[in-house]
Parts: structure tokens; sequence; C-alpha cells
């Protein structure tokens, strides 16, 4: 499932039966459609699956490419059992109603989180935290890199303002020659 649009969505392909043509037949005959399925994280009750039309390739794109590429999908972002901010039992509990990345809890309703229980609304804010704290993190980084790319570019041309200066140190070194220029024939 991939999460897009504050939902988590997942297109397959599925068999319908063509009633017209079972009829016709007289024996059951199927046609395979794409169908999308749309959960809300955190709600268990809310599902919606059904045929998919042109307005769900464009609203979920992504899921959609993937789909029509073959990709399995794959869930974006910080999987709840890699953060150390979660215990084993809430993990499975966030994947019973749908919830398996820590960007997945933080976009969980204020509604379907306090149908979850006690302790769930500080963890989405704990969440909240890490995802913004992670963000500054690799701010951090970013400008650090960059930092590192000026002063090398600043070394560089030290270098060459040394080696320009060098150059022209040897040119005064070097007696002037006295005279009228030379002349050229034209």
């Amino acid at each position: 499932m991939i999460s897009e649009d504050n939902a988590l969505v997942e297109f397959v392909r599925d068999a319908v039966q063509n009633n017209f043509k079972s009829a016709q037949e007289g024996r059951p005959i199927y046609d395979e459609k794409d169908f999308v399925r749309i959960m809300t994280p955190g709600d268990t009750k809310t599902t919606v699956y059904r045929e998919a039309t042109d307005k769900d390739k464009q609203r979920f794109p992504k899921a959609w490419a993937n789909y029509e590429r073959g990709l399995e999908e794959v869930t974006e972002g910080t999987p709840l059992d890699q953060w150390n901010q979660i215990s084993k039992s809430q993990t499975m509990e966030l994947a019973h109603v749908n919830v398996r990345t820590v960007e997945q809890l933080v976009s969980v309703s204020d509604a379907n989180i306090q149908r979850m229980g006690p302790g769930y609304m500080q963890l989405r804010d704990r969440a909240k935290q890490f995802l913004k704290s992670s963000g500054d993190d690799a701010a951090q980084a970013k400008a650090e890199r960059e930092n590192a790319e000026l002063r090398e570019k600043i070394a560089l041309m030290q270098e060459q303002i040394d080696a320009l200066l060098a150059t022209k140190a040897s040119d005064d070194d070097q007696p002037a020659k006295r005279g009228r220029p030379a002349k050229t024939e034209g």
C-alpha cells in the first residue's frame, strides 16, 4: 500500500462476473478489471473497494504508476518497527489499523487517534517531533555539505590567485628592456 493524499491506496486487478456474457454462454464468464482499495490510516471500518476510475488514477498517480509498472506496492516512510520510540505491541496495534510508518501515524486524524485509546495522541505527537527533528537534521547536513563545498572552492581559488601572483612576481623580476620598441612592418 502506498500512502498518498492522506490515504493508504492499492490498485489491484480482480475478476468480475459478466452477467450478460454468462447468460449467453450458459456458464460463468468473468472480465478482469482494475480496482482500487482506499483506507484511512487509523480506521479499520472505512475501506473503499471499487472499480478504479480515471479520477482515482489522477488522485493517486504514484500508486497507479507503480501498479501499471507491475511493481510491488511499497510502503514509503520510516517503518514503525524501526522507530525506537514505540513498543512492539504498539507497532502491532497500529498495523491492525493500517498504520505502518511514522509518517502514516502523523497523518491519523484526531477522531481516529482518540478511538485507538490512551497514549496514542502522545505517540502521534512524538512522531511529529521525530519527523520535525529529522527534517532539521537533514537541513543541517545539507548546510554542512554546502559549506564544505564552498571551502573547497575558496581553497582552489586561493591556489589560483597565489599561482597568478607568483607568475606576476617572476615577470616583475625580469629587467625591463630599454629603448624604443622594435618597429614592425605593416
